[in-house]
């Protein structure tokens, strides 16, 4: 298995370009951003036991990581979906950490009759003109692709990562899962309801009455930490929360 093992993470490593060895000493988040990313080997993580989404997997699968000869994947195939999901991930998880989310949070209400709403979009798209990424120590264990993601913030962006570090912006904390079987869909799925959980137990403890709706913006810091959990996508996240607008209930 050793044997096995030490093949896999040279074969990364010639597949991953470029990738230098780093041994300095990693620079705090205002400057630097270093987190570590993986994802499964397996060309359809989560098959077994979840079946009737056979097909719906089939059709989603990217074209590019199929054999033209309609042959079993390859190692070298499922190495290259595996980097291929690495390089969604990272970009996704550092513009949280760069330029975060916008979120619009309606809190469920029985009550009322109020069902729960919650949108997480990006403030903006990730540019990797200005925030390049590079990936280092690529290594196989247990059926993962395991890798460094490494991002610079431009001087812009450490002013910007200033102001979300004051005291103004509480830092929250919150835990979601989603679908393995959804691929990067089902950590979308996760992150939000992360980030959901962590505005509504921030607010919980602060507001007696139960708002109607809230808006503000989140952006991701410390080490992001996704793992699977009885099949789903688990994430367990800390954020800094700036709340724009509140609105209560005007009758009781």
């Amino acid at each position: 298995m050793a044997k096995i093992t030490h093949r896999l993470s040279v074969f990364c490593a010639l597949l991953f370009a470029a990738i230098p060895v780093c041994t300095a000493q990693v620079p705090s988040q205002h400057d630097q951003l270093r987190i570590s990313v993986w994802a499964e080997i397996d060309a359809f993580p989560g098959l077994f036991g979840d079946e009737e989404n056979y097909e719906q997997l089939q059709q989603n699968q990217s074209v590019s990581a199929q054999p033209q000869d309609g042959t079993a994947l390859t190692k070298t195939d499922l190495f290259a979906t595996a980097i291929a999901r690495t390089k969604q991930l990272a970009p996704f998880l550092l513009n949280g950490m760069i330029n975060g989310w916008t979120f619009d949070y309606t809190p469920k209400d029985n009550l009322r009759g109020v069902t729960e709403y919650f949108e997480l979009t990006a403030i903006r798209e990730f540019d990797e003109s200005y925030n390049p990424i590079t990936y280092h120590d690529p290594e196989a264990v247990d059926g993962k692709l395991f890798s460094w993601a490494y991002c610079d913030r431009t001087m812009v962006q450490q002013l910007d990562y200033e102001r979300w570090n004051s005291i103004t912006n509480p830092k929250v904390h919150g835990t979601g899962q989603g679908p393995v079987y959804a691929g990067m869909e089902g950590i979308r799925q996760a992150v939000a309801e992360a980030a959901k959980n962590a505005i509504h137990e921030y607010w919980r403890r602060k507001i007696k009455n139960k708002p109607k709706e809230i808006w503000g913006k989140l952006l991701l810091v410390g080490e992001p930490r996704i793992y699977i959990s009885e099949g789903r996508y688990t994430v367990d996240l800390d954020f800094f929360m700036q709340t724009d607008k509140i609105v209560e209930y005007t009758q009781y």
